[in-house]
């Protein structure tokens, strides 16, 4: 069930075709920023998943609606 929700995002993912430049334009923000970000939610998103593509698309899903979702979900972790 968790495999097919997953499956599910990545096709209809809110980032779909979308680069980090577009996610920079769209939140006006430098791509450094959201490459950092990147980084991050990959490692964090590879707690679900082995495949690095897989948790790399969920990442960009979570950047499209919040370019600062992990420096956030950090915060939110030490709670």
């Amino acid at each position: 069930m968790m495999y097919d929700l997953l499956v599910e995002r990545m096709l209809n993912g809110l980032a779909k075709n979308k680069t980090i430049n577009d996610l920079a334009k769209k939140h006006k923000v430098s791509v450094a920023i959201l490459k950092s970000q990147l980084k991050k939610g990959i490692t964090v998103e590879k707690e679900h998943t082995k495949n690095s593509n897989v948790a790399k698309k969920i990442a960009m899903d979570h950047l499209f609606e919040n370019p600062k979702y992990y420096n956030k979900l950090k915060k939110n972790r030490k709670c």
